[in-house]
Order: C-alpha cells, then structure tokens, then sequence
C-alpha cells in the first residue's frame, strides 16, 4: 500500500494522484461513500488505465484516509499560524480568539472549493470513523500538533464544569463546529438565503462561547452526585 504510493509520486504521479483525491471527495461527499466505486472515481477522473486508483492508493479505504490527510495538512497549517498570534501573550486567551482558530481553518477549506469538511461529517455520521481515527482528526482538533494547544487552550475555559460535563463540552464543541461548517457549505450551494459566511463564523463563535461558558445546571449536578 505504502509502496504503491510511493510509487505513484516518484514516477511523476502527483498529478493524477491529486486529480484522484479531489474527485473522489467529491463524489463521496455528493452520493455517500458507499455509493460511489472506484472505477467511477477514475472514470470521473479521466483516467483510462483500470488499476489507476488501485495504483496510488491501494484500496477506498486508503483513497479516504489519503484524502483526509491531503487536506489536513493544509487545515492545521492554518490553524498553527492563527494559534502562534493568538497565543503570543502571556495572559489567558480569550475564547473567541481560540474559537477563531477553531473554526476558520475549516472554513477556508470550505471556501477552496475542497469537501473536505462535509465528507468528514458524513464519515462520523455513518460510523466509519472510530474514535482517534483519521475521521476524528477533524472532529477532534487534539489530534494534531497545533490541534493540542487548541485543546488545552480551550480547555482551561472549562474549568468551572465537573471533569465530566467539561469533557462532553469540549466534544459537542468539535462535532457542532465541524457539523455546522459541513451544513453551511451545503446551505452556500443550495440555499439562495444563505447567511453570508462571516455571519456564519461570527453567529458560530457566539453559540459555542454559549456552549462552553453556560454553568452546570443544578440537576446536572445533582445527577453528578456533586
């Protein structure tokens, strides 16, 4: 598998290894994973050699994990730059600042045109993606190396909740950002009352502040045993 990679990059494959990984994504966010067969990706690719997609990547299991990292890579570069400013003081970050950092490298795959951030959702939502696997590194920032600090930064705004409740928070705060960035690039394609994006980022920070800085209720507590 790592050979035919490899060997596809070597040989002057990058080209068509690329066309491969956008198309497919694509198609996959379009008509679901599972409709979608590896002949038709390299047909839609415009690929008349049969063992094309088998070549670069082996099988669709290795075209997904290949396509989650193309774009990972971009998005975390993204967010390490945003994060370095945000964290160059000494004082406590402010949380719509974290929360930027966040949201706004997805955002910018959304608005390269890729589908990164709709395929990653369905995969979570299909259950093809286990927890720490490549479909969580997206709906789980602390899987990346400036995901980490992300993490830890954010965590510290959760220091008034039970060790329970700040963890569910954390979590409902990756899957609701990558869930809602998923359905605004759907909304942008389909929907002529679309809010405009900023909007969309601005209105998105305001709910997950919301999400973060809300105190356990009482009954929370009390189911706690707290």
């Amino acid at each position: 598998r790592d050979r035919a990679a490899k060997r596809g990059r070597n040989s002057g494959g990058d080209a068509t290894r690329i066309k491969l990984i956008s198309v497919a994504e694509t198609m996959f966010a379009d008509r679901g994973i599972a409709a979608v067969s590896l002949n038709e990706v390299r047909l839609a690719a415009g690929q008349s050699n049969a063992a094309a997609v088998n070549y670069h990547f082996g099988s669709k299991e290795d075209l997904i994990k290949a396509i989650l990292e193309d774009r990972l890579e971009r998005i975390d570069k993204d967010r390490g730059r945003l994060l370095d400013d945000a964290l160059s003081g000494d004082q406590r970050v402010e949380l719509r600042r974290l929360l930027a950092a966040l949201i706004l490298p997805q955002v910018g795959s959304i608005e390269r045109g890729e589908r990164h951030v709709e395929l990653v959702a369905q995969l979570l939502f299909h259950g093809y993606g286990q927890p720490g696997g490549h479909a969580w590194i997206l709906a789980d920032p602390s899987l990346t190396e400036h995901g980490q600090k992300l993490n830890q930064a954010i965590w510290e705004h959760l220091s008034h909740l039970p060790e329970t409740v700040a963890k569910a928070r954390l979590r409902f705060v990756y899957l609701s950002c990558l869930n809602s960035v998923a359905d605004h690039q759907r909304q942008r394609a389909t929907a002529p009352d679309a809010p405009p994006t900023a909007v969309f980022v601005s209105d998105l920070i305001d709910s997950l502040t919301a999400i973060i800085i809300t105190p356990a209720s009482t009954e929370t507590l009390e189911r706690l045993g707290t």
